[in-house]
Parts: structure tokens; C-alpha cells; sequence
């Protein structure tokens, strides 16, 4: 019997001894592919740097790619810039340096198939029809983009990090021919009044245009903004707004919130709308997130969004987006592929970090402190100094009062059964007296239900026109941007109310060193009590803008206003006189004026809803 337990007690022991072993084994096995990946990463990834250009100028993007030496995406993560870090330093002839992050990009072609007949291939005549594919190739690679603004020896510096710590540098220089092309430069907030926009060159930017957030042809895709585009620059308009949203563009909607290989095809997508921006010299509010992306309640997509735990984030609720440090941390990876792959771009207008942020589910000061680093986090890394925004779904915001918020966003639908030229004004400069930032409605309408229903309100687009001669003449930096783009404007073919207010302000200088809205002055008459008066004394120049107070969409009997005469107070000298028809931008008349009583008086020929002017 003893014998037997013996044997037992034998038995038990090898069999633990044998589990030990394997245990062992399988930890020593584990322990050596981890020290094997950190040694192959920590050796010279990259064997070069080369330029894709055929030609480098001045002004123009040159992309350049790092040649790697060994496969890199079966290592890291290349969309987490926390495990791999490369950032380039270029350092033009004169000494100025830009500093830009490399991004992790995929070779791609972009067809328009245009014998498809299926869903999306009714549209009208003379317009892109087709399928659109994205055809991503096996080539993928980091890749730095930057601007070069002047010719000569550039040297580029590229330090790689791994987890913190600098594991190779490489450098080169480049040669950077003259461009003889106008360079305006990127814009910024003009500085002495903080009311308008400004290129580098010290050139006005005042943005005349509408919403053009999201494509709606499931067939043609991005070619819809080839058609918007187009007609919006023919008309003179300047401005659109791109939302990276779950319907298209956003980088974390694909199989992972923090790895956007799954959403290469929206990045191409991205680069195309992009380029035809900059081809029809339209410029971008880059909208990052839409609020519906992290909200259970207003236009709710949390069920679907990939930060979610039950779809494989890291997230429980919404709210946490705005607090969970882990969260921020991956987050700043994503603003560093933006920074990387499109701060080249003079037309990103702004970085707009949210959509209407207090429709998520949020707390308002969580909402803020996020703002406010994020906000940071991009003065701190954009070479280029992108102007920066937010918005809200009123005309007010806590995050609007952070420093790093560049201009005031405001968004409002309540214009229904109102003059928009008598209340519009008011509200813009109430808004400015809070924040003394530059104010464009980027969002202004009077029905946020749908296109269909506006038309029904505003068939012929009174609103767009009104909307965009109060911003521009009642202290707005630029002209209030309308919704329902898709469904009211380009279906109406309203693109012709943009054009008399694009062409004037192509004609306005607001740089001076005097501010004086014609509105707060007390000794202006006009002898019909019928009209009121917007626009500006800027120095030895007047921008006047003349309008029938009865005038809306919903009012549009109205007689015609001859013989009337307009006194100003100005400055003497000699000044030309500009009238221009409001609705086509077109010069009805000139005349030479001499002033010597330090008032412009002025008999307006015959008009009926409004006029505009320019004493210069």
C-alpha cells in the first residue's frame, strides 16, 4: 500500500514539474519575441528619404517619402504617433523653420465609372455621372507634405521616435525653385480690430459662401463638389464647410477608433475635395467631429461609433470622450495625421473641432477643458498657424472665450418670420462685444427641418441674399452661411444670390485705422424713412449698404425708392462714387465727387429692395 502511494505521490510530482516547465517555456518564448520586436524597432528603420515632385517649387506641396527597411505596419501601429514618433524639420535659406509630423499614407487612385447605370446615375445633364471607387494599392509609406514659401537650399531634418526615444535621424537638403504665382499666404485674424479676416500678405479675406459638408450621390461621391464648386466660383463665392463625419471623411468610423487603415479610402476622398477647394479657390472650415458621432439623443450615432466598448473602444459613454486621458492621448494621434497630411493647405480656412458640441453628451465644463487643450495641442504643433474654431448649436459658447479659439462660430435657425437685415446685425455685434473676436454665422437659416421645407418658405433665396449683405455690412467678418445645400440651393439653382455680395466684397478694404459701422453713427439722415443703412467708414473710405426695412422673404411687395438722398458724416477731398446692383455685383454708375463741408451727400438713382455703395 505504501508502495503504491509512493508511486502516486511520484506521479503528481512529474506532473507539476512538467507544468512548470511548460509554463516557463511559454513565458521564455514570449519574452523573447517582445525583446526580438523592440531590437529590430530600434534599429535604422528607414533607408532614405526621397522626394515624389517632379518639380519643387515655391508656394506648391512637395511630398516626400521615407523608404523604410522592413515592414513596418507588421510592427507598429503607424496611426499611433505615442509609439512611433517622426517629425521633420525643414529650415528654409532665410532660417525659418517648419516643423511638420509624418503620416502613414496609402497609394491610391481615384475613377469615375461612368457607365454605371445604377443607384445615383440620374442626374442632370452636363454633370459628372458615374461610380466612383477609391482603388487603394499595396504601396503604403510614411510621408511628410509641406509647403515650401520661399526658393533656395531647404535642409530637412526627419528625427524618428520610438516610444519616446530617438532611435535614427536622417537629413538632406532640397532645391526649391522661384515661382512667379501670387502667394497670399494663409489666413489670419487681422489684428488691429479683430473683426475681419486677413491673408499673410496683409490682403483682405472676407468669406462669401455656404455648408457643403457631406456628398449625397452614393454613386459619384466626391464628384458632387466638383459640380458645387464650380458653380460657386463662378459666382464668386469663397468659402465651404467639410464635415469629417460618419458619413464620410471622419478617420476613426472604419474597423478601429485608433488604427485608420480601414479609412484610407475616405482619406483619399479627403485629398480630392481638397484639391478641387484649392482648384476653384474655395477655402475649408474642416469640421473634425459632428456631435451625432457622441450623442444617444440628437441625430445619435454613439450605437455605431467605433469608440464605443461594444464595438471595440475604450469608451462606456459619450461623455467620457471629453475627460478620459487614455481618450485625449489617442485623439492627439488623430490631429497629428490631420496636421501632417493637410496643413500644407492655404485653403483649410479653420480647424473647427466640433459640430454643435452641446449636443453630445457632455458636461459644458469637461467640454471646455477639452477645448482648451486640443485647441493647444494644435497652436502648439500646426507649422502653418491654422486659424482655430469650435461651434455650438446656439450663438454662444464657453470654449469661444479661450484664447486658442480664434473667431466666433455662431449657428442659428430662428430666422423665420423676421427681417434678417434689422435683427441679424444686432445679434452679430452683440456676440462680438462679449468675445472681441472676429463673428461669421457658419450656420443661419430659417427652417432646420429640411431643404424641401425652406424652399417651400424661401422659393427664390431672399434669405441667402439678406443674410449675407447684413453680415458683410453689419460687422460680421464674413457672409452667414446657409444650410441645405444639397437640397434647396444647387436643385433651385440658386447659386446666383451669392453673386452680388461675392463681387462687393472682392471690393472692400476694412484694413484702416478707424472702425465706424454707419449703423452707431447719429448724424446720418435719409430722406426716406422707408430705408436703413448699413456699412462702414474705414479711414477716407465709405462702404454703404441701403435697404428697404420691410423687406423679407415672406414681404416682397415694395415700391420703388426714387430721389433719394443719403448725408454721411466723412472727410473732405476728392472721391469717386461706386453704385452696384446688390444682385449680380455689377457697377450701375460712377461719379466724381468733391467734399468740402466733411459730409458725403448723395442723390441714389431709383432702386427697390437695396443698393450698395463705395466712396473711395
Amino acid at each position: 500500500m505504501k508502495r503504491v502511494i509512493i508511486i502516486i505521490v511520484l506521479l503528481v510530482l512529474m506532473i507539476i514539474t512538467s507544468c512548470k516547465n511548460k509554463i516557463q517555456t511559454t513565458i521564455t518564448t514570449s519574452s523573447n519575441v517582445e525583446t526580438s520586436t523592440t531590437e529590430s524597432i530600434k534599429e535604422h528603420l528607414f533607408a532614405s528619404v526621397s522626394v515624389i515632385n517632379t518639380t519643387l517649387k515655391a508656394y506648391e506641396m512637395v511630398e516626400m517619402r521615407l523608404n523604410e527597411k522592413m515592414d513596418i505596419k507588421s510592427i507598429v501601429n503607424p496611426y499611433d504617433y505615442d509609439e512611433l514618433n517622426i517629425f521633420g524639420k525643414f529650415t528654409s535659406p532665410t532660417g525659418r523653420e517648419i516643423m511638420l509630423p509624418a503620416f502613414w499614407y496609402k497609394e491610391y487612385e481615384i475613377i469615375l465609372d461612368e457607365t454605371w447605370q445604377g443607384s445615383g446615375s440620374n442626374v442632370p445633364l452636363n454633370e459628372p455621372k458615374g461610380l466612383e471607387t477609391v482603388l487603394l494599392k499595396d504601396n503604403e509609406y510614411y510621408m511628410f507634405r509641406f509647403l515650401p514659401t520661399e526658393k533656395g537650399n531647404w535642409i530637412y531634418e526627419v528625427e524618428v521616435k520610438y516610444q519616446g526615444e530617438v532611435i535614427q535621424t536622417l537629413s538632406g537638403n532640397i532645391e526649391i525653385q522661384d515661382n512667379e504665382a501670387v502667394y497670399k499666404g494663409f489666413i489670419q485674424v487681422e489684428p488691429l480690430h479683430k473683426r475681419n479676416f486677413i491673408f499673410e500678405d496683409g490682403s483682405m479675406y472676407i468669406p462669401i459662401g455656404q455648408n457643403t459638408s457631406w456628398h449625397v450621390n452614393r454613386a459619384r461621391k466626391t464628384y458632387d463638389y466638383d459640380v458645387w464648386f464650380q458653380n460657386m466660383h463662378e459666382i464668386g463665392a469663397n468659402v465651404g464647410r467639410i464635415w469629417l463625419s460618419q458619413r464620410c471623411f471622419s478617420l476613426h468610423y472604419g474597423e478601429k477608433f485608433n488604427d485608420f487603415s480601414s479609412r484610407q479610402n475616405e482619406v483619399a476622398r479627403l485629398d480630392r475635395v481638397i484639391s478641387l477647394a484649392e482648384k476653384y479657390d474655395i477655402y475649408l472650415f474642416l469640421t473634425l467631429i459632428n456631435h451625432g458621432q457622441f450623442s444617444q439623443y440628437v441625430n445619435p450615432d454613439w450605437h455605431n461609433n467605433p469608440w464605443n466598448v461594444i464595438n471595440g473602444g475604450i469608451l462606456n459613454k459619450p461623455r467620457e470622450f471629453f475627460y478620459s486621458e487614455d481618450a485625449k492621448r489617442i485623439y492627439k494621434s488623430q490631429l497629428l495625421y490631420l496636421i501632417g497630411r493637410y496643413s500644407y493647405s492655404t485653403h483649410i480656412f479653420a480647424w473647427e473641432l466640433w459640430n454643435e458640441v452641446d449636443w453630445t453628451d457632455s458636461n459644458p465644463l469637461d467640454v471646455y477643458q477639452w477645448h482648451k487643450e486640443m485647441s493647444q495641442f494644435i497652436k502648439e504643433h500646426d507649422p502653418y498657424h491654422h486659424l482655430v474654431t469650435t461651434s455650438y448649436k446656439g450663438e454662444t459658447g464657453m470654449a469661444y472665450g479661450l484664447s486658442t479659439i480664434d473667431f466666433v462660430n455662431p449657428h442659428s435657425y430662428d430666422y423665420a418670420n423676421k427681417n434678417m437685415n434689422n435683427q441679424l446685425v444686432n445679434r452679430i455685434n452683440a456676440i462680438w462685444n462679449i468675445y472681441q473676436k472676429p463673428v461669421i454665422f457658419s450656420e443661419l437659416g430659417i427652417n432646420a427641418e429640411s431643404g424641401g421645407r425652406t424652399y417651400e418658405m424661401d422659393p427664390t433665396g431672399i434669405t441667402i441674399h439678406q443674410g449675407l449683405w447684413a453680415s458683410i455690412m453689419g460687422g460680421g467678418a464674413g457672409g452667414a452661411m446657409n444650410w441645405w445645400w444639397d437640397s434647396w440651393v444647387h436643385p433651385h439653382n440658386l447659386y446666383y444670390r451669392f453673386e452680388g455680395a461675392a463681387m462687393y466684397s472682392k471690393l472692400m478694404d476694412l484694413r484702416g485705422s478707424t472702425y465706424i459701422q454707419l449703423s452707431s453713427l447719429k448724424d446720418i439722415t435719409i430722406s426716406n424713412n422707408q430705408i436703413s443703412i448699413l456699412g462702414y467708414r474705414i479711414d477716407n473710405r465709405l462702404y454703404i449698404y441701403l435697404y428697404d426695412k420691410n423687406w423679407t422673404y415672406f414681404y416682397q411687395n415694395i415700391k420703388p425708392k426714387e430721389e433719394v438722398i443719403v448725408t454721411i458724416p466723412f472727410v473732405n477731398g476728392e472721391f469717386k462714387v461706386t453704385i452696384i446692383d446688390t444682385k449680380t455685383g455689377e457697377i450701375i454708375d460712377t461719379a466724381s465727387i468733391v467734399i468740402n463741408d466733411e459730409k458725403f451727400t448723395f442723390q441714389l438713382p431709383t432702386f427697390h429692395e437695396d443698393i450698395a455703395i463705395i466712396v473711395d
